[in-house]
C-alpha cells in the first residue's frame, strides 16, 4: 500500500533534505500569512502530521492514476496541461506550492504518453518552483542530473521517483514544511482529477478503461481525507478559498457510491467544478 502513495511522496519528499536547515530557524520564525512571498514554517503539530501520514499512505496516488491512461486506450489530449509560461504568475508561496504539484502531475502525464519533447520544459519549470520554494538543494541532492539526462526514458524516471520515495520517512518526522507539502498535495490531486475527468467524461466504459472509472469512484474516500487535512489550514488567508472549493467538490464525489453512480451527468458536474477550481489555481 505504501507504493500507492509514490507520487505524493516523490512530489514532497524533496523537502526533507533541507528540513534540518529550516529547523534551526523555526523557533525564531512565527507563522506568516501565506499571501506573502516568504517560505512558511510551522511549529510541530503531531495531529496534522498524523493526518498527513494517513493520507499519503492510504490513497491511490495521481502517479498511479495518470500512468494508467497510456495503457487504457484513452487518447492523449493536447492542451490539457498547465502551460509552463504560467509559472511567472506564481508569486506567493501558496501559488508556487499548488502549481509545483500541478506541474509534476503534468510531467507524469506527458511522460506516460512519451511526449518527450515537452517533458524538458515541465522538468525545468518544476526546478524553478523548487528553487523558489527553497527546497531545490534537497531536490538536487536526490535527483541530481539523472532525471534531466534520462528525460526520454520512462522507466528511468520511475526509478528515480522510487529512490526519492525512500527519503520520505525523514520528512514525515518533522512538519515544519507541512503547509507547503499540503499545498503541493492539493495541487497535484486537483490536477490529476482534472485530467482524469476531462478524459473520461465523454468516454464509454469498456473493459480497457473500466479501472479508470473505478478510480474516480474511489476518490470519494480521498476527497474526504484531503478535506480533513485542509481544515487545519482554514486560517491561511490565501489558501482558504481553495479549501472551500475543495469542500464543495467533496460533496459531488460523495454522490459516488459505486460505478453505477458514474453517469455522464455527475461526471459533467464534477468536471465543471474541477475546471473552476483548477482555473483559479493556475491563473
Amino acid at each position: 500500500m505504501l507504493k500507492k502513495s509514490l507520487f505524493y511522496l516523490s512530489a514532497i519528499a524533496i523537502l526533507s533534505a533541507c528540513n534540518n536547515n529550516n529547523q534551526e530557524h523555526a523557533s525564531q520564525e512565527q507563522p506568516k500569512d501565506s499571501t506573502q512571498n516568504k517560505i512558511i514554517t510551522q511549529p510541530q503539530n503531531e495531529l496534522a502530521d498524523f493526518k498527513f501520514r494517513t493520507l499519503v499512505i492510504n490513497i491511490p496516488s495521481p502517479f498511479e492514476i495518470i500512468a494508467q491512461f497510456a495503457k487504457s486506450g484513452v487518447p492523449f489530449k493536447t492542451g490539457i496541461v498547465n502551460p509552463t509560461e504560467n509559472v511567472t504568475k506564481y508569486t506567493t508561496t501558496t501559488k508556487k506550492g499548488i502549481n509545483y504539484g500541478i506541474y509534476v502531475v503534468d510531467l507524469v502525464y506527458l511522460s506516460s504518453h512519451e511526449h518527450y519533447s515537452d517533458i524538458k520544459n515541465y522538468f525545468e519549470t518544476s526546478v524553478t518552483l523548487a528553487k523558489n520554494l527553497e527546497f531545490y538543494e534537497g531536490y538536487a541532492n536526490i535527483v541530481g542530473t539523472r532525471l534531466e539526462n534520462n528525460i526520454d526514458k520512462k522507466d528511468t524516471i520511475n526509478r528515480i521517483m522510487d529512490q526519492v520515495y525512500t527519503e520520505m520517512d525523514n520528512y514525515l518526522r518533522s512538519n515544519n514544511r507541512l503547509l507547503t507539502a499540503t499545498h503541493i498535495v492539493a495541487g497535484s490531486w486537483i490536477e490529476s482529477q482534472y485530467i482524469t475527468i476531462s478524459l473520461l467524461k465523454d468516454e464509454t466504459k469498456t473493459a480497457a478503461n473500466e479501472a479508470l472509472f473505478q478510480k474516480v469512484v474511489e476518490q470519494s474516500f480521498t476527497s474526504k481525507k484531503l478535506v480533513d487535512i485542509l481544515k487545519d489550514y482554514e486560517k491561511e488567508k490565501e489558501f482558504k478559498p481553495v479549501i472551500d472549493d475543495i469542500k464543495e467538490l467533496d460533496k459531488l464525489y460523495g454522490e459516488l457510491h459505486s460505478d453505477k453512480d458514474m453517469t455522464k451527468e455527475i461526471l459533467q458536474k464534477i468536471y465543471t467544478k474541477l475546471s473552476n477550481i483548477r482555473s483559479k489555481m493556475v491563473n
